[in-house]
């Protein structure tokens, strides 16, 4: 072999590799194949097991039938409990006489008192136009203000705040935009009245 020859069949050695089968990126290949699978099928797997985990917390265990019987019938007497404490007052005073002779400050529902619920439900909804004589609102406490809407009667400043007003003095939202029952309305109503006497 000439010195030429060498050097040709040195500058070919890799087809000569190629012809066994083995490419030179082969290893690389393998190797991104791999952590491309890995990478799809790992998050796929997480996904499956936390559905199944949640799928498990939310079926009932198979021995709850006898439970949920008596969670139904503690249900159903809190129903009745809650409607019978939410009934309205005119309901509430024919069906039980005793509890309307108790005093109008006397304790409510949950220990509070009737002002208390009054000043609650002040302080998170009525100050807002109250507090500074807002859209032609009486401010708190002004006893000039007041009087001239205390003399037309408890009966219309109630209906005024459940149902609203709008008027040459301004305008009112009914409830003042808040979502209070009618009994904590009128006991802002009141609360309102008595700091302006």
């Amino acid at each position: 072999m000439s010195a030429h020859d060498s050097k040709h069949s040195k500058g070919h050695a890799a087809p000569a590799d190629a012809s066994t089968g083995a490419l030179p990126f082969a290893p690389t290949l393998r190797k991104l194949i791999v952590i491309l699978l890995v990478g799809f099928a790992a998050p796929v797997i997480i996904l499956v097991l936390i559905a199944h985990f949640i799928a498990d917390e939310t079926a009932p265990p198979a021995s709850s039938e006898a439970v949920g019987t008596q969670v139904s019938a503690a249900s159903a007497a809190s129903a009745a409990s809650t409607e019978q404490r939410i009934a309205p007052v005119a309901q509430a005073s024919a069906a039980a006489p005793a509890a309307a002779s108790a005093p109008a400050t006397g304790a409510a529902a949950g220990g509070t008192t009737v002002a208390d619920a009054g000043k609650k439900v002040y302080e998170s909804t009525c100050i807002a136009c109250h507090g500074a004589g807002v859209a032609g609102a009486p401010k708190f406490g002004d006893k000039s203000d007041w009087a001239p809407i205390i003399a037309q009667g408890m009966p219309t400043l109630y209906e005024r705040a459940l149902h609203g007003y709008t008027g040459k003095r301004g305008m009112m939202p009914p409830k003042g935009g808040s979502t209070a029952s009618d009994a904590d309305v009128k006991a802002a109503v009141d609360y309102m009245v008595a700091a302006a006497k």
